[in-house]
């Protein structure tokens, strides 16, 4: 029997409710999170200092790209009222 639209939903809920079962009574959540922060060396100043410099050139692009197809977004913003 095929499940229907209510049976996944079900089964969705139920899966959800033991995976924070589990990350809430183990100490899984913070091992992960722990690990990820010593493999990024997250908070140090030159991990920081890369993160800005990326956002800097992604903004500066998505300006740049969106100054060189100026024509092809700028009517569509001025018609809209």
């Amino acid at each position: 029997m095929p499940l229907n639209s209510q049976d996944k939903q079900e089964i969705e809920k139920i899966a959800k409710k033991e995976i924070r079962d589990f990350m809430s009574s183990t100490q899984a959540h913070k091992i992960v999170v722990q690990t990820i922060k010593d493999e990024l060396g997250l908070g140090s100043k030159k991990v920081d200092d890369k993160i800005v410099d990326l956002s800097t050139k992604v903004v500066v692009e998505l300006f740049k790209t969106l100054w060189q197809r100026k024509s092809f977004w700028e009517n569509a913003l001025k018609s809209v009222r």
